[in-house]
């Protein structure tokens, strides 16, 4: 199910449980108790505080134990749809919060893990137009992203195992912040101006998260592999989740 930020208060049965996932994230922008800063990404705030943000919830079939994500799928298609990808503003962007039903059986990293590659892979399978031509389809190559319904997206993942990496935890569920990836290129270029906002960025994420910010991130511009950033680990020496995605339909 596909809603504006400011459409929470209206959701079906089915839906319920975002009420209260969603008014956890944006609590999450007032800032904290104690010392902690408020979320480190200066862009989220402004989304936040201006009403852009928009939530894609993705229920969960207790009797087929798993997500539906034909609300996934069906909900980024629409997504993207509604944008304009060659015409990006950082002063009118929308960014996709996708908020997963929190399920108590499903608590730990492998699960979350298991859940964000299934994701991937059902966009993959479900996808009605080609994989772009630009775009390497090995996730280790610098041109590599994800991409679905013809659009170059970052995931970038959060789920509550994250204990230390507090800016990779939006509650009790699994949540993907999907945008399109040339908004990054607008946000930070590559050049003095770019990495000013990043090194601010990064600053913020270490204030805010219990640990140094991951050494996995990096810009696509760049040349930073992609993949490895979509869910980093919750401390800084682990290796990155290998990438599972099979590409043979494209």
């Amino acid at each position: 199910m596909l809603i504006d930020q400011d459409e929470v208060a209206n959701l079906t049965d089915k839906f319920l449980w975002g009420q209260a996932v969603t008014s956890y994230i944006l609590s999450k922008f007032e800032g904290e108790a104690g010392t902690r800063t408020r979320f480190p990404c200066v862009f989220a705030q402004r989304v936040v505080k201006q009403g852009n943000l928009r939530f894609l919830l993705v229920p969960y079939a207790l009797e087929d134990r798993k997500y539906e994500l034909d609300y996934l799928a069906r909900g980024l298609r629409t997504y993207i749809e509604q944008i304009n990808v060659d015409a990006l503003r950082i002063c009118s962007h929308r960014p996709l919060l996708v908020l997963f039903e929190p399920v108590s059986a499903l608590s730990t990293r492998e699960q979350f893990n298991h859940v964000f590659i299934e994701a991937m892979q059902y966009l993959l399978d479900q996808d009605q137009r080609p994989w772009p031509a630009h775009v390497s389809q090995d996730p280790a190559h610098r041109t590599w992203t994800m991409c679905y319904h013809d659009c170059e997206l970052f995931v970038n993942v959060s789920h509550p195992a994250h204990v230390l990496r507090k800016s990779r935890n939006m509650g009790a569920g699994l949540a993907f912040v999907i945008n399109p990836r040339k908004i990054f290129d607008i946000a930070a270029p590559a050049n003095r101006w770019g990495e000013a906002v990043t090194a601010k960025i990064r600053r913020n994420v270490d204030k805010y998260d219990d640990i140094p910010h991951s050494p996995l991130l990096g810009s696509y511009l760049h040349g930073k592999a992609q993949w490895p950033q979509y869910m980093i680990p919750d401390n800084n020496e682990e290796a990155p989740l290998p990438c599972h995605l099979r590409f043979d339909r494209l």
